[in-house]
């Protein structure tokens, strides 16, 4: 993982009257592709299927 590469500002430290809230991971920024939100979907519900080979 980088260490900040390319943040065009420095790490906020709230003030003490201010909540703390966590910064945004570098991958965080960027949307999902369409194919993860699938993939996603497909994964909600166990596969249940014998995926096992029987061979013979």
């Amino acid at each position: 993982m980088s260490d900040q590469q390319g943040a065009s500002h420095p790490d906020h430290v709230p003030r003490p009257d201010e909540p703390s809230i966590p910064e945004l991971e570098e991958d965080e920024t960027i949307a999902p592709r369409p194919e993860e939100e699938i993939a996603d979907v497909l994964r909600a519900s166990p596969d249940l299927a014998d995926h096992s080979r029987h061979d013979g």
